[in-house]
């Protein structure tokens, strides 16, 4: 009980950390944007995009080391924890070195030859290029200290540092437009000096509460090895998506007019936001899941896993589900002119997303046995088929929207193909996953459109007042199906006891 209350715990103060950093973050975009103005903040987002390619390099080292700090703290071996933090602080100090060498010349290389910037603003350019540089290098070396956190589950300090970090980019928004001095180059030094300022205070704090964070240095060959070849596994698996997404939209640029890279580009925006809502309930399950998976608990994996499947998909499809029958009104709310082929992309980008939603609670297993090779494997094979068939369809004519109903279907493949991987290296109960769950979420999702879509054939012509209507019956129809169909007996006990216990205090 106490576990099921500390991820509960966790989730709300993730959910929040997310809601107040998404909604600083959108206002801190259009600040910068009028400051800026357009050349310059895409002379930024160019020049700095070049460095922050690298970044799903280090999501997946910090996956990597929460991961083995959570295996030892299920074995409960003190050593052999310190061991691991100090190795992996070695490893990122040697990983920070590579990058900045290569940074610094390869990448310098590719600014000077490959980039098309004004040559007026060239030297500005260059700054942000550096100091982008720096700021990675940063993030590089505190990585592990922001895995120790998760790892700990001291999401609290870990949502108030994020949020605090957010702030401080609205700060320096807002700050630049008063200082007289070149924006560009002033707005890339000042998020420097604010990564100076905001990311040792990550060091500080598991300094002075985690014994294994003593800062010391370790070279264990074996170690290190072990947690490369783990991120390098990972690494395919996020590098191949990534590549595979932004292939398609240069694909898509080949063969379709410039509107559809807009429609594509807003359908990502609004997916990218409603797909974080899903992955931070498992950034505070997943520490579970590794404890669980190391102490042989599997039992209590299997219904970790299982209950956490349900209620991810439950967040998730209260926020699609008004979103699909009302996409047209939200993009023109909050577009005003809303462009051709943006509605039917953004819809078939969430229907994905509901899918995939799916393979978030199993990869946790995944990657609590270390045994990723093939999940990883499939997670690129699934990016390369979607990219390549893509390829094919448009050569033969196909509309543009023919990539997502490819994706839609790899998402379902790809689904079946992990949990077959799962059964051969963890021997995950498949059929058990299947019936408690898949098909039950099933029955959740074709009974909870009824009433939503009912009374939009009834209603009139309110857009507002439809809208305020429209989610609340959806939040009511998910909501009601999914205790009838979504939760077994034992999960609605767990729940009413909780329920029955908040209200006691």
């Amino acid at each position: 009980m106490g576990n099921n209350k500390r991820i509960a715990k966790n989730t709300i103060l993730l959910y929040l950390r997310l809601f107040f950093s998404m909604i600083i973050s959108l206002y801190t975009s259009r600040i910068v944007l009028q400051v800026l103005g357009i050349d310059d903040f895409g002379i930024y987002n160019v020049v700095g995009g070049v460095v922050m390619l690298l970044g799903f390099f280090n999501h997946s080292m910090l996956i990597a080391v929460q991961r083995f700090l959570n295996y030892e703290m299920g074995k409960e071996n003190h050593q052999r924890l310190s061991d691991i933090f100090s190795t992996c602080l070695t490893g990122h100090y040697l990983m920070a070195l590579i990058i900045l060498v290569l940074s610094e010349t390869a990448g310098l290389w590719m600014v000077y030859h490959s980039l098309v910037i004004p040559p007026e603003r060239f030297h500005a350019a260059l700054w942000v290029y550096h100091f982008s540089v720096f700021i990675f290098v940063i993030n590089i070396l505190t990585s592990p200290y922001n895995a120790a956190i998760i790892a700990h589950e001291r999401m609290g300090i870990y949502a108030f540092l994020s949020i605090t970090d957010v702030v401080s980019k609205l700060a320096i928004a807002c700050l630049i437009s008063l200082i007289a001095w070149d924006k560009l180059q002033l707005y890339a030094v000042l998020l420097f000096a604010a990564a100076l300022v905001v990311r040792p205070v990550y060091v500080l704090y598991c300094r002075k509460n985690f014994p294994e964070c003593s800062g010391r240095f370790l070279w264990d060959a074996g170690l290190l090895k072990k947690i490369f070849g783990f991120s390098g596994w990972m690494l395919l698996g996020t590098s191949s998506d990534t590549f595979s997404s932004q292939g398609i939209t240069i694909v898509i640029n080949q063969f379709f007019a410039p509107a559809y890279n807009t429609a594509r580009a807003l359908a990502q925006q609004v997916n990218a936001a409603v797909y974080n809502f899903a992955s931070n309930f498992m950034l505070a399950v997943r520490p579970s899941v590794v404890r669980a998976y190391s102490r042989n608990e599997t039992a209590y994996m299997y219904r970790l896993v299982f209950f956490s499947s349900k209620v991810s998909f439950y967040l998730l499809f209260i926020m699609v589900l008004p979103i699909l029958l009302q996409t047209e009104y939200l993009l023109h709310l909050w577009l005003g002119k809303v462009p051709e082929h943006s509605i039917l992309f953004t819809q078939l980008a969430l229907a994905e997303t509901l899918i995939t939603s799916a393979h978030v609670p199993i990869a946790a297993i995944s990657q609590a046995s270390g045994k990723i090779k093939y999940f990883q494997l499939i997670i690129s094979a699934c990016s390369v088929l979607i990219f390549g068939l893509t390829c094919l369809f448009y050569s033969l004519g196909f509309p543009a929207e023919t990539t997502y109903f490819i994706a839609i279907s790899a998402a379902v493949a790809g689904l079946f193909a992990r949990l077959l991987d799962l059964r051969k290296t963890v021997r995950f109960p498949v059929r058990d996953y299947l019936t408690k769950v898949t098909f039950r979420l099933m029955a959740v999702a074709g009974c909870s459109v009824i009433f939503p879509v009912l009374y939009m054939q009834l209603s009139a012509d309110f857009p507002l007042f439809n809208f305020i209507c429209i989610v609340t019956i959806s939040i009511f129809s998910i909501s009601l199906f999914f205790w009838l169909f979504g939760l077994n007996r034992f999960e609605k006990q767990l729940l009413i006891k909780g329920i029955k216990k908040q209200i006691k205090r």
